[in-house]
C-alpha cells in the first residue's frame, strides 16, 4: 500500500453519507431497483442543492425488464435527464453501481448488455458543459435507493418539486444534514 504513494496514484475516500456541496452545483443521486419475478424495474432520482434540499424527486417504472444491471443503467440516464430538465449546465451524478459508474467515467465502447444505456448516457451527457460521475457506498445513497424501492414495491410513479414522496420522507429527513445556527 505505500507504494501507491511513490506511483503517484491515491486512494478514493469510500462516501458512506450524502454530504451536501458548497457552492451552485447540483449533485443527482440515482439507484435502481429490479423484480426479477414480475420483470419489472424502477429507479429513484434525487437532485439537490448545496444546502441539501431536494430540488427534484422522481421515480419510474417499467415493465418488461431483463436486469438489475440495466435497471441501474437506466436509472442513472434518468438522472442525467433530469439535470438537463433543470436547465442545469454542470452537474455530479452518484449512485451505488460500481459497474455503471465506471462505464460513465470511461468513454470506452461497451459491449455488455446494457451497451445501448451507456452509449445514451454519453450522448446525453454532452448536453453539459461540465459532468461528473461519482461511485458512493449505499448508505449515501439511502434516499434515492428508498425511492426506487417502494416506488416499484407501491407500483407508483412521482415526479415531484422541492418534496420527496411521503414514505420517503423521514429518510430524507435523517440524510438532510443541517448547518449550524
Amino acid at each position: 500500500m505505500d507504494d501507491l504513494e511513490g506511483s503517484g496514484l491515491t486512494r478514493n475516500a469510500e462516501i458512506t453519507t450524502w454530504v451536501p456541496l458548497s457552492g451552485t452545483t447540483i449533485k443527482i443521486n440515482f439507484d435502481g431497483a429490479f423484480d426479477k419475478q414480475r420483470s419489472r424495474a424502477a429507479f429513484g432520482v434525487v437532485a439537490r442543492n448545496g444546502e441539501g434540499r431536494v430540488l427534484i424527486a422522481r421515480s419510474k417504472l417499467h415493465e418488461n425488464f431483463g436486469s438489475a444491471f440495466a435497471a441501474e443503467s437506466l436509472a442513472c440516464l434518468c438522472a442525467i435527464q433530469t439535470g438537463i430538465e433543470m436547465g442545469l449546465s454542470e452537474t455530479i451524478i452518484e449512485g451505488d453501481a460500481l459497474s455503471i459508474v465506471k462505464k460513465c467515467q470511461n468513454h470506452v465502447m461497451d459491449k455488455s448488455e446494457i451497451a445501448a444505456y451507456i452509449r445514451n448516457i454519453y450522448l446525453t451527457g454532452e448536453h453539459f458543459r461540465w459532468i461528473h460521475f461519482r461511485h458512493i457506498k449505499k448508505d449515501a445513497n439511502r434516499l434515492a435507493h428508498a425511492i426506487a424501492t417502494e416506488s416499484l414495491r407501491r407500483e407508483e410513479q412521482e415526479y415531484l418539486n422541492g418534496m420527496v414522496p411521503g414514505f420517503a420522507l423521514q429518510r430524507m429527513e435523517e440524510e438532510w444534514l443541517r448547518e449550524p445556527d
